[in-house]
Order: C-alpha cells, then sequence, then structure tokens
C-alpha cells in the first residue's frame, strides 16, 4: 500500500455506541472508516466496496461474525479480517486462525492497539500476496514431502514416523528442540510438526527460532492441553496450523499436503519473478 493512502475499513460490530466511537477514532488517525451494525449489512457492503481489511466482531444477532467470516473468506480469501470478541472462544480462536484471520482480538481494547494491529494485518496482507498463475502451478510441485516430527514423546514419534511414511512422506525425527534446530542446519525440511509441550526448549520457543533461522519452513504446532492464549501466541509467532494432540491422521495429512503444495507455489512465484529480473537487467 502506498504510504500515503488512507486504509479503507470495514468495521463491523452491532454495538452502535461502540462502532461509532471506534470509526470516529480510527478516522482521526488517517483510516477511512465504514460501519455495518450487522452481519447481513456487512455482506452487502462488501460486495459493493472495496476494502483493505475488516474489523469484525463475533456476537452478532442476525449472522454471528464467525459465519460472516467465512462468507468473506470464500469470496475474498486475500483479504485480512480481524475478529474482535469480548467472549474468547478456543475453538473459535483456532478455526479462524487456521482459516486465515488476521488477528484475534479481545475487547475491551484500546484504540491505538487497534489502529495498529490493523495496520500490521494490511502490511503482511501486502506482502503476501502471490500472482494469480500461481495458482495453476500444482504440475510443478514435487511429490515427496519432507516432514520433521519434533516431539519428546519417543513413541509418539515412531508410531507418527511410519504412518506418515506410509503416505511417501520423508521423515526425520526429533526428540527436543535442540536437535530439531541441528537437523535444520543439515537438510532440507519442508513441514515441522512441533509438540508445544516440551522440556527445556518448548515448542513455541523452537517456532519462534525456526521462523528466525529458517523461515522457508511451515510450522504446524501439536498440544495436548489448548489454550486461547498458546494459540494466540502461536499464531503470532508464525505457526502455519495449530492442531490438537492426538492428531486426527486424515486432517493432519490433509493439512501437511496443503501447505507444501503452498509452499512450492510460492517458491515457484519466487523463481519466476527471478527469472522477470535477471531479464529485465539483461534483455536480448
Amino acid at each position: 500500500m502506498e504510504k500515503d493512502k488512507k486504509i479503507k475499513l470495514l468495521l463491523v460490530d452491532d454495538e452502535e455506541e461502540f462502532a461509532t466511537s471506534s470509526s470516529q477514532a480510527l478516522n482521526r488517525r488517517g483510516f477511512e472508516v465504514s460501519i455495518a451494525l450487522n452481519g447481513v449489512t456487512a455482506l452487502e457492503i462488501i460486495d459493493t466496496q472495496i476494502f483493505d481489511a475488516i474489523v469484525l466482531d463475533v456476537k452478532m444477532p442476525d449472522i454471528d461474525g464467525i459465519e460472516v467470516f467465512n462468507q468473506i473468506r470464500k469470496k475474498h480469501p486475500n483479504l485480512p479480517v480481524l475478529i474482535l470478541t469480548g467472549h474468547s472462544s478456543f475453538d473459535d480462536a483456532f478455526q479462524t486462525a487456521k482459516d486465515g484471520i488476521a488477528d484475534y482480538l479481545s475487547k475491551p481494547i484500546e484504540i491505538e492497539e487497534l489502529a495498529e494491529n490493523i495496520k500490521e494485518a494490511v502490511k503482511k496482507a501486502g506482502e503476501m500476496k502471490v500472482d494469480k498463475h500461481a495458482e495453476s502451478a500444482s504440475e510443478f510441485i514435487k511429490d515427496e514431502i519432507r516432514v520433521m516430527l519434533v516431539d519428546d514423546e519417543v513413541e509418539f514419534l515412531e508410531s507418527m514416523k511410519r504412518i506418515l511414511q506410509r503416505r511417501n512422506m520423508i521423515i526425520t525425527v526429533a526428540e527436543s528442540g535442540e536437535k530439531a534446530l541441528n537437523l535444520l542446519r543439515k537438510s532440507i525440511v519442508d513441514i515441522a510438526v512441533v509438540d508445544v509441550k516440551m522440556p527445556v526448549m518448548d515448542g513455541l520457543e523452537l517456532l519462534r527460532k525456526i521462523k528466525e533461522d529458517f523461515p522457508s519452513v511451515e510450522v504446524i504446532l501439536l498440544t495436548g492441553h489448548p489454550t486461547v492464549e498458546a494459540a494466540l501466541k502461536g499464531i503470532k509467532l508464525g505457526a502455519n496450523e495449530y492442531l490438537k494432540k492426538p492428531p486426527d491422521i486424515d486432517e493432519l495429512i490433509t493439512t501437511i499436503r496443503r501447505l507444501f503444495q503452498k509452499r512450492q507455489q510460492i517458491i515457484l512465484e519466487q523463481q519466476k519473478k527471478l527469472i522477470e529480473d535477471i531479464k529485465r537487467r539483461y534483455p536480448d
């Protein structure tokens, strides 16, 4: 987004006083804010106008925020949506995060914090844009997926390794975060499946280090004791998925394959951009 261009925002909340006061405060901070007081109106507005971001309350009388979010995601998969709620739910936080939520914020929220979160979501959405013809890149995607399993439970590791190897995946295992980082320095990994609860270096700390040193690796977090706080922390650190442990095998395999395809499409797009750059520098 251009530096001086206002962020066009739709604020969806059935609390009229909150919506009005928040929109006025955001307008003073350089946003261009429209208001919808219910989900039906929001969907009608989105069909006729273009927005840079949506701030969406969960609890509304006609269509709840999760259903509105699902409808938005079908029509506008790259539009950043921030969920705003006074009733944090673990399942809602995970589901919307998995489906591409930009942020999940608790009410009441300071207007400065809300403004910064919106700006960050719009910035990330701009950085993540992928050219349309990368969507048809599946023919270039290789078959072998290299997965690293990280868990201090050795029996769980061995069981999961056997299951995933039968799906033609190349599996490496690590019983600790430190061993996982050492393996990443020596070998190529597409997807890391990481248990949150581990001694010495837990899964969230390992996630942080992976995203710092190996940003192209997609990370799936597993936890047997899910909380909204841990989920949101994982999302903010860059987790690509967050599944309950023990995972449903079909769901895990589908998730691994989907993230792998996404990763391959991004790599292909980077290659295309590199080729285009070389052509510009060295024209025939």
